[in-house]
């Protein structure tokens, strides 16, 4: 069996996944990337290698994290070693834009938006979008940070006008049309070797910081879910949904191994997919209530270890 590396920049998000490769009799090596060094002229070891990379590591002082996870895929890559979640995925991840287009090519709804850069474009971008409310969220977020519903032009440009704006990390906002659910909840659908998995309700009445993670090493109030919080919970609902299909042919046709997918229903049965999470996390409370037969980092912990032995 090949060693096991997890690329990654949040050491809590991994202790989870530790547990499940303990249970297994497993150890696996933990490379933390932040700042270094990629010596591409040599050779890498012979490993099965795990991007867990996050497009919210800026959240947590790792500015440059994606940056040097890209160098050392590509390094990892051009010596032909096996990545699960590879250079392209990682492009994904830190692009909603990118994201999107990948889905439409799939057959995927996705709902309308608007790219914009530069905070002085943002209102005459709104009023040519022509449809209230909307959706303001940054290209390249991670957790929900930054998404923000307006009803009005008037409480777009207050919000504008705001010392608490934050401008995007890549300078891209994002408009978009607000898509009311039938009920008051998106759903999250988790793949693991491009394999469905299970489905997760979210509630979203509190606002729209979706992380999953039970806990983080951030301030509670940019993750506000733990493994005692009831708003994740497991459903059965789309279980036989088409949509899953088309999203494991997502995977398959972008070469992403591990991701939660975000979808909205609206008031007409309608989905919209709006957001492609390739370093995802778990509920532990969900899963313990729900009684699931795999859990998400169980799963993953046999995949990684079948793949090490291939």
């Amino acid at each position: 069996m090949k060693e096991i590396v997890v690329i990654h920049e949040n050491d809590e998000w991994l202790v989870p996944l530790r547990a499940e490769f303990a249970e297994r009799g497993v150890t696996a090596t933990e490379w933390f990337l932040d700042e270094g060094e990629v010596r591409f002229s040599e050779s890498p070891a012979d490993a099965v290698y795990y991007n867990r990379m996050s497009a919210s590591s800026h959240t947590r002082g790792h500015r440059f994290a994606p940056e040097l996870t890209k160098a050392v895929l590509t390094w990892l890559e051009s010596a032909e070693r096996t990545v699960i979640n590879n250079t392209s995925v990682l492009a994904l991840e830190v692009c909603k834009l990118s994201q999107y287009a990948a889905l439409e090519r799939a057959g995927l709804k996705v709902p309308r938006t608007h790219a914009v850069v530069g905070k002085k474009h943002l209102l005459a971008a709104a009023q040519s979008f022509q449809q209230w409310p909307l959706i303001l969220k940054p290209n390249r977020g991670g957790k929900g940070l930054g998404v923000q519903r307006f009803d009005d032009l008037a409480s777009l440009e207050s919000y504008l006008n705001s010392p608490s704006l934050e401008e995007p990390l890549d300078g891209t906002w994002l408009l978009q049309e607000y898509i009311q659910p039938r009920e008051p909840f998106i759903t999250r659908a988790e793949f693991i070797g491009q394999k469905f998995l299970y489905t997760v309700q979210v509630n979203t009445e509190d606002g729209f910081e979706l992380c999953p993670a039970d806990s983080c090493s951030i301030e509670a109030q940019f993750c506000p879910t733990d493994q005692s919080s009831e708003k994740f919970t497991i459903t059965k609902r789309f279980d036989e949904h088409p949509i899953l299909n088309q999203l494991e042919a997502f995977l398959r046709d972008n070469a992403i191994d591990v991701a939660g997918i975000e979808f909205i229903e609206n008031a007409g049965g309608e989905l919209f997919v709006y957001d492609v999470n390739t370093n995802t996390n778990y509920n532990q409370g969900a899963e313990q209530r729900a009684q699931v037969p795999r859990t998400g980092m169980g799963a993953l912990a046999d995949y990684l270890i079948e793949c090490a032995k291939k």
